[in-house]
């Protein structure tokens, strides 16, 4: 079957409630795994995410807002206890591999990337395993999702910040939540940084049997995917120094990704993640007891992580770690990308004159298409499409069967 047939029967039949799923007329099936996330013991409390939010409750016009904020100081079981699906191919399965896949910011589901995990299956023999991200697809708040409370939060929205733009209600829980409280966007990143080394040491030690013991763990990142996979690898570099990976529609340092979008989070957010992170992280740092308390003590991956929001900042190591990695990362961007421009990519994973030797391809698509959908579904353009998509296949397979 081809990529719309198959997006559309693997959309129709994956349900994370079944142990297994057989794909007709395929050899590859999907099995889901539960998975308990646990914190560090330095992670912060709900009374801190609570400080976070009231900090704003003064200043709110809306009850859209209010009623939001006040429903983000509780713990979310969603999100420690939840399952991930994993493509395995029984016709020829390889045991000394797996294929991480992480996927972009603000997703809700998997359908998009179930072809992608069904395709890379079939082509490497590789087991696929599709984790989400802390607070997405499965580990968010089924009310992210609803569309008459997230409609009203994103009408609050545009009444209370008259030049708000690129608002909508599928963005708007997370515009809301990351621009009073920015600093859930590291420690729901840290979460799940932690997560996929517990994950990781289980892969390692034999803990699944579609893998074996001591099996090779390659990386597709997309978008901000890519993002912790270079900050996995930058910091765990001893861990996954026989890894693979494909960044896919990233790579960027956060100064250069332009996130701003109906999908994504509006111009809002952007405005207050820009000034938090990539402005006055390190003056904030001092000033949050949690956060101080992890960069002071941290080791590499602290570091990665503050090398990877400016490209100016902590340059030289940024470089350093990026040259040690160099035989293992290939980044694929988009021409039409808007959101991670394959200016920036280039920027921040080569440098000058590709001092680190990072490998870069720029790919163009002859239909319309962009970050969020780089493979549309539109009948008309099915053929081009088809195309497109084994194009990125067939430089990710290559990826995952060699990097040496």
């Amino acid at each position: 079957m081809g990529y719309l047939e198959d997006y559309n029967l693997l959309k129709s039949i994956y349900r994370e409630t079944e142990e297994q799923i057989k794909i007709p007329g395929s050899d590859i099936y999907i099995r889901n795994f539960e998975f308990d996330s646990t914190a560090p013991d330095f992670f912060p409390d709900n009374d801190y995410i609570q400080q976070l939010f009231k900090r704003h409750y003064d200043c709110l016009g809306s009850d859209a807002l209010k009623e939001f904020s006040e429903q983000q100081i509780f713990g979310f079981e969603c999100n420690t206890k939840f399952v991930y699906p994993v493509y395995i191919n029984g016709s020829r399965q390889n045991k000394g591999k797996v294929i991480i896949m992480l996927h972009g910011l603000n997703e809700s589901n998997w359908d998009k990337y179930h072809p992608w995990a069904k395709a890379l299956a079939e082509r490497t023999g590789n087991p696929v395993i599709m984790f989400p991200i802390s607070f997405h697809i499965n580990r968010r708040p089924s009310l992210w999702t609803q569309s008459r409370q997230m409609n009203a939060l994103s009408k609050g929205r545009r009444t209370y910040y008259n030049e708000l733009a690129e608002t909508s209600f599928v963005n708007a829980a997370i515009s809301t939540r990351l621009q009073f409280a920015s600093e859930l966007f590291f420690w729901s990143g840290f979460r799940t940084f932690n997560d996929i080394l517990r994950l990781t040491e289980t892969l390692k030690n034999g803990g699944f049997d579609f893998a074996a013991k001591g099996t090779k763990i390659d990386f597709l990142g997309y978008s901000i995917g890519a993002f912790l996979v270079e900050v996995l690898m930058m910091s765990r570099y001893s861990l996954y120094a026989d890894s693979g990976a494909l960044l896919f529609c990233g790579g960027p340092t956060m100064d250069l990704m332009y996130p701003a979008s109906k999908y994504i989070y509006d111009t809002e957010t952007e405005k207050t993640m820009n000034r938090f992170y990539i402005r006055d992280f390190e003056n904030r740092l001092p000033k949050d007891e949690y956060l101080n308390n992890f960069f002071t003590k941290a080791g590499d991956e602290a570091l990665a992580f503050r090398s990877m929001l400016n490209t100016e900042r902590f340059r030289e190591k940024r470089l350093e770690m990026l040259t040690r990695m160099r035989k293992n990362v290939h980044a694929v961007c988009l021409t039409k990308d808007s959101v991670m421009p394959p200016d920036s990519v280039r920027i921040s994973l080569q440098g000058e004159n590709n001092a680190p030797g990072i490998r870069v391809t720029e790919l163009d698509f002859p239909f319309e298409y962009d970050h969020v959908s780089p493979f549309p579904l539109g009948e008309n353009i099915k053929e081009e499409t088809e195309k497109a998509f084994r194009q990125f296949v067939d430089i990710a397979a290559e990826r995952f069967c060699d990097y040496s």
